[in-house]
């Protein structure tokens, strides 16, 4: 039987020394054209992508995959569902900033209900963020903790910036600002969240549908693991569950408390 938790690990170790190497090789900087979602692939990208998927496949012989450079394939009838973000922050990335990911989901159906295992590797530090279905979550190279803040004005935020291109949402967006007692961004979503994972900040909020299930589940999947909050934005409902099947949008707000993440839903103004 396989071991979903030491294939992640084994996947995402292998994605961190392929980026790496693109790097010193020059190739991981070049773009490489549009991934399946429309957005600029890099070496880097091509090269975690390529890396996760042999690991994956070499173990798991009828799986779907879902990546974002090259989109859906595989098996019509999988056992399981493969969601891969190669390289979570391919803006910073490529501009030499230290803070991108690389994303592993395994699923029995294209419903998130339905994880059996994720995990989330930070390259700069190599850090990696696994668990499982059962509840068990591990953090190779570093600590896991939750800080215990219960009101705003004591929080640090990460808001994805995406929140404010939207007039529907500016105005939430602008009061979780003020209320705050620091707000940041620093463009990787599943690592932002990790981050609540590790103590460093308090939460993460996206509230416009900018992000694709690969950006963030895995991160909640592990959170919800460890008695962190969340919700998820979808078509202006908030839900716990979502389709992991490609083409779908959502926004989510993460937490290290049930109280946080209520005071950040109350400062919504009615529609």
């Amino acid at each position: 039987m396989v071991d979903f938790v030491k294939l992640i690990e084994e996947a995402l170790r292998y994605a961190r020394d392929a980026v790496a190497e693109s790097f010193k090789s020059g190739w991981g900087l070049k773009t490489r054209g549009i991934g399946a979602y429309g957005d600029r692939s890099y070496g880097f990208d091509l090269a975690a992508e390529k890396v996760i998927i042999d690991t994956i496949t070499d173990r798991l012989k009828n799986v779907t995959i879902i990546s974002e450079e090259l989109g859906m394939f595989g098996s019509k009838n999988p056992d399981y569902y493969v969601i891969i973000d190669p390289v979570d922050g391919s803006k910073n990335a490529s501009r030499g900033i230290p803070f991108y990911s690389s994303v592993i989901i395994i699923s029995k159906t294209l419903s998130s209900e339905d994880i059996v295992a994720a995990g989330v590797i930070n390259h700069s530090t190599g850090e990696i963020f696994v668990g499982d279905r059962d509840g068990y979550i591990s953090l190779a190279g570093g600590e896991l903790k939750l800080n215990k803040t219960n009101s705003l004005k004591d929080a640090c935020i990460l808001l994805n910036h995406s929140s404010f291109k939207s007039g529907k949402y500016h105005e939430w967006a602008r009061r979780i600002v003020q209320e705050s007692g620091t707000s940041l961004f620093l463009s990787s979503t599943a690592l932002e969240i990790c981050y609540i994972l590790m103590g460093k900040v308090d939460g993460y909020v996206c509230l416009d549908s900018a992000l694709r299930p690969f950006d963030f589940m895995a991160s909640i999947f592990l959170l919800r693991n460890y008695g962190g909050a969340y919700t998820i934005l979808f078509e202006d409902n908030l839900v716990k569950e979502i389709d992991l099947s490609e083409g779908k949008r959502f926004g989510v707000i993460a937490t290290c408390s049930k109280d946080l993440l209520q005071e950040i839903i109350n400062l919504r103004l009615p529609d």
